[in-house]
This record gives C-alpha cells, structure tokens and sequence, in this order.
C-alpha cells in the first residue's frame, strides 16, 4: 500500500469511529428509528447523484433490486436500527468495541454453513479468543447491572453485518462497487421511512440544533463519504486489505468516546478490544504476514 492509500485507511477508520458517538449524540432527542430513517435518505441521494456524474445507471431487472432489498435489510436496515436503541443504553466506547467482533461471526457463520471457508484449528481458536475478547469487554459488573440489553442490541448488529457482507459476496460480484452501494441505500430508505413514520410518527418538535449537527455529519461524512472512500480503497488495494480499516474503527470509537463524551475507559473494555483484535487476526490467517519469509535457496 501506498503512503496515500494508508492514509486514506486511517482517515476511513477515523470517520467510521465517530459514528458511534454521533449516533450517541443525536439519539438523545431524536429517536432511532427517525434518525436511521433520515441518515440512510440522505447517503441515499448524495450515493446516487454521484453515480449519476459518474455516468453508472442501476438495474432495472428484479433480481439484483431483490438482492438489494435483502442486503439492504441486513447490512443497514436492522443493524442501524439495533445500534441506534443499544446506544441509549451502553456508551459509545462499548459499542464500538462490540461492533469490531462482525470479522468473528462472519467467520463463525463461514464455518457453520461452510459457504466459504472449511473448517480448520486456527480458525476455532481464533474464535473462542474473540469471544472471549467480547466477554472481558463487556464485562461482568456491566451485565449484571442491565446494560446487557445494549450490548445484545450491538452483538445482534454485528451478526446482520456479518450476514449481509457473506450475502453480497456471493450476489454482486462483477459489479461496479458504486451500485450495490447505492442500490442497498435507495433500497433501504423505502423500507426505513414508513418504518420511521409508524414507529415514532411525526416529529412534534425540531430536536436541538447538536443533534441535528451530529445527524448531517453522520450521514454525510460517516455514511455516504465513508462509503465511497471504502469502495475507492476496495477498487485501488483490494478487498483484503480494505477490511484492515475493521481494527482502526474501535480505537478511534474509543478514544472519541472518551475526549468528546467524557466516557470513562474502562481497563476490561481496552484488554477486551485487544483480545478481540488477537481472535481477528488468528481466525483471518493475517497473523502469518507479520511472521518472516524465510529465504528461498537458489
């Protein structure tokens, strides 16, 4: 990689950390199913004038609009909606923390319905490794004093994601990244304001100009820029090295967390997302790369 394309890495990691508190931020007086419902239409029309000054057009047949309706559902409709609840419960830090274990079930998932991957001892170790990452997380004291309900809400959307991205693989390859993009944000905003709407009504009153801040540059910045800087990345260095940008989120979430919203860091939060991290790079097969080549003879 690049110095530019390292760069690109870290300020992607940087944008996606702060999501999780401007979510934080805006779910204090807008409620989560508005506030997914308003930033997933705005990266919907920002996603789309872009492809169009690109000159790409959607599909128009009914097979890949039904991938995006299914993808959309589990990559953005659900897991926004389930991080959006959580988040009024458990600080931003832990749901950041939490979020990094969608490599884990992604993998978990792999080998249970061997879609990609065969089973084999490096992977299960890795696994449990993880999972005991996400235990020491959340921590003991945590759960018994209810916040357990928070953090199920962000392990559960770490599941979707780890659903949709095994899903999409499979379903929109050899497309132009720009499009299932796109589709899965116009896709999903058809689903997220009548959901919005029945759910949480008509809003009575403007919420404070902070959130209203915290929402624009949550779907702005943190959706619809993020987005075509990850596809950008995936197009230039590849998808591998792409999805590095997973151990750059948590640590930007937490050090966020803590400098803006005066979060506390936690020791058992910091030796979790460690471990957590230890259990990525194990089940991945990435730890090989830091290891020495050996030299080959002549």
């Amino acid at each position: 990689m690049t110095a530019r394309q390292t760069g690109i890495l870290f300020l992607l990691g940087a944008i996606w950390g702060a999501a999780f508190m401007l979510i934080k931020i805006a779910v204090s007086d807008v409620a989560p199913a508005t506030l997914v419902a308003v930033r997933i239409a705005i990266t919907a029309v920002i996603l789309y004038a872009t492809m169009r000054v690109s000159g790409v057009t959607l599909p128009r047949e009914r097979q890949p609009w039904f991938n995006f309706y299914s993808v959309g559902m589990f990559g953005l409709v659900i897991p926004f909606l389930l991080i959006s609840w959580g988040q009024r419960l458990i600080p931003s830090s832990t749901t950041a923390i939490l979020g990094a274990t969608t490599p884990l079930f992604t993998a978990l998932i792999n080998i249970a319905t061997h879609a990609e991957e065969k089973i084999n001892v490096e992977r299960i170790i890795g696994l449990i490794v993880g999972f005991v990452g996400v235990i020491v997380a959340i921590g003991i004291a945590n759960a018994a004093a209810g916040n357990w309900i928070g953090e199920l809400c962000v392990l559960g959307a770490a599941v979707c994601y780890a659903i949709s991205a095994l899903y999409s693989r499979r379903v929109f390859g050899g497309m132009k990244p720009i499009i299932p993009s796109t589709g899965q944000m116009i896709a999903s905003a058809s689903l997220l304001i009548p959901i919005a709407l029945i759910w949480d009504g008509m809003p009575s009153a403007l919420p404070s100009a902070k959130s209203i801040t915290a929402l624009l540059i949550l779907a702005v910045f943190c959706t619809a820029i993020a987005y075509i800087l990850y596809y950008h990345l995936i197009d230039s260095v590849g998808a591998t090295k792409a999805s590095m940008v997973s151990f750059l989120i948590a640590p930007f979430g937490v050090v966020y967390g803590s400098v803006f919203l005066q979060e506390p860091i936690n020791p058992n939060s910091i030796a979790g997302l460690a471990i957590i991290i230890v259990g990525i790079v194990i089940a991945g097969g990435s730890w090989r790369a830091i290891l020495p080549k050996r030299p080959t003879s002549a």
